[in-house]
């Protein structure tokens, strides 16, 4: 026992050493809409609604999923660390050892040797691949997955040793941690066939005995199974979601017949790791690649089917690891077209089944040559660890991501576009469209493309490029609020509010909590003189966000207009509040105390928006008035002046304001 400690001291000190690196860490892609942008998750009273609404999971809509407990784990995350980055890689750091300890116990258990659980374990810890799970916190699905399967496994154990009524208690665990596995992901919903493998090749029982008690197993996991199929008809009105498909279902069939083993020579090579890969497409069904792929999944395949023939064979241990590989694959390298072909965090689930076989391999060879064994197995070490460091000095900026993922797939569209992204951040603007045309043109109409494109122009002050491909964005995906919003604002700059009110009012009829539409909406009704509209659309916004200082400021101006100067008062010192740095609200409190006859508090606020900008040709102007107001004559002659020569020759009736004062003061 005290040797097993040290073990796992040792263990500890080893894994914390390589991950340390992997602080503090950033949040990277999809964590984005799916995280940092996602409203839901900041507020642990959206925790129910997580169980009955997917589009809970993105703040796209397009990006809607059923993983309810992957979003209870990002909530209470954000309950201790709030956007504290290094705790959501804490997160991800502690479940993927939790999964390791897992493994140990799995292997102990079923092989009844220690020193093969430690040798599962540490290349499970360690191998590079696993990296993107822990240093992408959106992966944090595929961890969970592998948690509650893994532990079901482990119910699964306790079923077997168990005799009587207690083996109730090892169904129960197996059924529990399967639901908890496709609340995580849906990849969950091959456990079953996991299960059956487990039991029908590791128990002991007689054939008869083993027959009823796989029933006994799979019938309430089929139950289970056919019940969140129920779910996903009618929170989706279709078991696999997607608005649009990547290709068509045979081309990804015989496309990703190749990534079985496209996966197996990443394992055993991990040297060209990256956030995105590219698979080349096959159409053919007599393509050289595909017919290999077919023959060596049959011969898989045939592995598995003998293993479950012959389970007391020497061979049907290796069987049920290669088909834990094979059934972990299937629900991202089937028939069903995902965006992505291959990916390393699709990979992560399958691990266990390779490393398994792996393991199998390292132990014989320990046994027959120890030192061979030892310097195989430290040299194992030795690489991942290496590797898993400098990949988490990667995945510490997203630039780094984008750039290593285009060195090694600089075909890949994709890649194309994030790099694009990119460059845009880092204000090389000839290069981020250069990138992002390219990714388009590849795509061909790829609906985030397009819209990156379109915000990209309507940065550049490009209105019409910007409504372009806003436009396309929109026909492409007319779910997309975050689009409809942006082609709003490029309406409304080319005067086009009716058009930009249309797009508007559909943004919050698709997304009522969307408090920057409801905002935009205002803003477009006030320009058209809709008054009482667009106070409802800012008080609208404020009570969904109310730390949206847009809102305040324009439900201030609104307030202002209808005379009611205290209640606008409240709102442009909110905006203060939130943004000290904008000018224009220090001014607008000083114009609110103006009209409540308080031309000290006006001038003490004015001069904080003159602070920020001494340039300001409207403070300067309201600074003259609250002089002139406290009767001090010279000193607002000084300001006016000020704002004479400041003045914008576009501000024509500030003008007008600025020469009616001055003949008011005779000057």
């Amino acid at each position: 026992m005290r040797k097993r400690k040290w073990a796992w001291l040792s263990f500890l000190i080893f894994y914390l050493a390589v991950y340390a690196s992997i602080f503090p860490g950033n949040f990277h892609y999809d964590d984005y809409h799916s995280i940092r942008n996602n409203s839901w998750i900041v507020n642990v009273k959206n925790i129910p609604k997580f169980f009955i609404e997917p589009a809970c999971f993105s703040s796209r809509p397009r990006a809607q999923m059923f993983r309810p407990l992957l979003l209870v784990s990002y909530a209470l995350d954000y309950q201790v660390y709030g956007w504290r980055i290094w705790g959501w890689h804490l997160t991800n750091l502690l479940l993927h050892l939790l999964n390791v300890f897992l493994v140990w116990v799995i292997f102990k258990k079923a092989f009844k040797k220690e020193k093969l659980a430690w040798l599962a374990s540490w290349i499970y810890a360690f191998h590079p691949i696993a990296g993107e799970n822990i240093n992408y916190i959106n992966c944090r699905s595929s961890i969970l997955l592998c948690s509650f399967m893994f532990l079901g496994i482990y119910g699964l154990q306790r079923f077997m040793e168990a005799s009587g009524r207690k083996r109730a208690i090892g169904i129960g665990l197996v059924g529990l941690f399967f639901i908890l596995s496709i609340l995580s992901k849906e990849s969950g919903v091959v456990f079953p066939g996991i299960a059956f493998l487990y039991y029908w090749i590791f128990s002991e029982e007689q054939k008869q005995e083993k027959i009823k008690s796989v029933i006994y197993l799979i019938l309430p996991m089929a139950i289970i199974l056919l019940g969140y199929l129920f779910l996903r008809m009618v929170f989706f009105e279709k078991i696999f979601v997607g608005s649009s498909l990547p290709r068509p279902y045979l081309v990804n069939f015989l496309t990703e017949l190749k990534a079985y083993f496209w996966y197996l020579g990443l394992f055993l090579f991990p040297t060209r790791l990256s956030i995105e890969h590219s698979l080349e497409v096959e159409s053919g069904f007599f393509a050289p690649k595909v017919i290999m792929s077919a023959l060596g999944l049959s011969i898989l395949a045939m592995l598995v089917l003998y293993s479950i023939l012959k389970p007391n064979s020497r061979l049907s241990r290796l069987g049920f690891f290669s088909g834990f590989y094979l059934l972990a694959l299937v629900p991202t390298t089937s028939f069903v077209p995902l965006n992505l072909l291959v990916s390393e965090r699709a990979f992560y689930p399958a691990l266990f089944g390779v490393i398994g076989v792996l393991a199998l391999g390292l132990d014989r060879i320990r046994g027959m040559r120890p030192r061979v064994f030892w310097y195989c197995f430290s040299l194992m070490v030795v690489s991942y660890s290496a590797m898993a460091i400098h990949r988490a000095r990667v995945w510490q900026s997203e630039w780094e991501v984008w750039k290593d993922a285009f060195h090694k797939a600089p075909d890949n569209p994709r890649v194309m576009g994030q790099l694009g992204n990119e460059y845009y951040k880092k204000d090389e603007i000839q290069k981020a469209v250069k990138y992002l045309a390219q990714s388009d043109q590849l795509l061909s109409g790829h609906p985030i493309t397009v819209f990156n494109l379109g915000a990209i122009y309507m940065d550049l002050g490009r209105l019409e490029e910007a409504e372009r491909y806003l436009a396309e964005a929109v026909s492409l995906e007319p779910n997309d609020v975050e689009a409809r919003v942006n082609l709003a604002v490029v309406y409304r700059t080319q005067g086009k509010l009716e058009l930009a009110k249309y797009q508007l009012q559909q943004a919050v009829l698709i997304k009522p909590d969307s408090a920057l539409a409801h905002n935009n909406l205002g803003d477009v009704y006030f320009n058209l003189g809709e008054v009482a509209s667009a106070e409802r659309e800012f008080k609208s916004a404020i009570e969904i966000d109310s730390s949206l200082e847009d809102a305040h400021f324009n439900l201030g101006r609104v307030l202002e207009l209808q005379g009611k100067h205290l209640s606008a008062l409240g709102h442009f010192q909110k905006a203060y509040q939130l943004n000290s740095a904008q000018a224009d609200n220090p001014l607008w409190v000083g114009i609110m105390y103006l009209k409540l006859k308080q031309p000290e508090k006006a001038e003490e606020w004015i001069k904080r928006a003159l602070a920020l900008d001494e340039n300001y040709d409207f403070a300067w102007y309201y600074l003259g008035l609250a002089k002139k107001e406290q009767g001090k004559r010279k000193e607002a002659l000084d300001a006016l002046n000020r704002a004479r020569e400041l003045l914008n020759p576009n501000h024509l009736e500030l003008k007008q304001a600025i020469e009616n004062l001055f003949k008011e003061l005779g000057g």
